[in-house]
């Protein structure tokens, strides 16, 4: 798998993606109390988490901020090696932008610029190829600092639109982006979702990512992930990635019962719990 390249990131997470170790946990795009933000939030951090994805929202990109720097002091009480605190990205559907003017959505998002953030994700929700790149021009534009993901799902697009949509949107010179594919989730049956999600991938590393270098360079995260058996399934269809993004839910009910560990001072404990059943650095 070629090297991926992204200007605005550190050698770090450079690394992580091109060992196909960024595991990133994504709150999704609805509100998230403050507690469990925080407390989901550092031991995220703890563990090892690259990214934390969470709705672009002030007080909740606030609150993950907070979470991080406490993370980090209770890694030197733990006696934790952090290396480097994972990525802040922030999600927001454009489906919530679709009858408005450029100067709205602009008014809608511009509080975004004076957060610390590093990531804008976004959620295409139309079937208008069209208005789809007119949108992500127009996000690229305001974020010029920061690095675009482009959350691509074929509940919603065709191939061939994603394939012209990274196309196009690669063209406008924006070199700064990711890309997350899922599957379409079918009722409760976790495989037809994993198997739809590596299919996406796929499709986009040989129609996309195989066509040119400068194409090769641009990391592809596996999203709506609920553990980390879909690694395993994509090695054995042979399919490249860069990274993970577990649902937030599937930590959630993995951590019930368990918050206790953190109160009886076994941080070590609950830790180790997480990297077993998510990590695999």
């Amino acid at each position: 798998m070629k090297k991926i390249k992204i200007e605005k990131l550190n050698n770090f997470h450079q690394d992580k993606f091109n060992s196909s170790k960024f595991y990133k946990l994504d709150f999704g795009i609805e509100n998230i109390k403050k507690d469990q933000i925080e407390l989901t939030t550092i031991l995220a951090t703890l563990s090892g988490f690259s990214g934390i994805d969470i709705v672009a929202n002030k007080e909740s990109i606030e609150i993950t901020n907070y979470s991080i720097n406490k993370a980090k002091r209770k890694s030197k009480e733990l006696k934790i090696n952090l290396n480097q605190e994972p990525l802040i990205f922030t999600s927001f559907s454009m489906k919530s932008f679709s009858k408005l003017e450029k100067n709205q959505i602009y008014k809608k998002i511009e509080f975004l610029q004076d957060l610390h953030i590093d990531v804008i994700d976004i959620h295409l929700n139309e079937f208008d190829n069209s208005y789809n790149i007119e949108q992500l021009d127009l996000i690229g534009s305001i974020f010029e600092d920061k690095i675009i993901s482009i959350n691509l799902s074929r509940k919603r697009l065709s191939n061939a639109h994603m394939i012209d949509l990274l196309k196009t949107f690669r063209s406008n010179l924006r070199k700064n982006f990711i890309i997350e594919v899922e599957g379409i989730k079918f009722y409760k049956n976790d495989f037809s979702q994993i198997l739809q999600t590596i299919s996406t991938a796929d499709i986009i590393n040989k129609q996309f990512k195989q066509e040119s270098p400068k194409y090769n360079k641009i990391p592809i995260i596996l999203g709506n992930v609920n553990d980390n058996k879909i690694e395993e399934l994509a090695y054995e269809c042979n399919v490249p990635f860069n990274g993970i993004s577990i649902n937030y839910p599937c930590v959630k009910n993995f951590l019930e019962n368990k918050e206790n560990l953190c109160k009886d001072n076994k941080y070590i404990e609950l830790i180790n719990e997480i990297k077993k059943n998510f990590l695999k650095n």
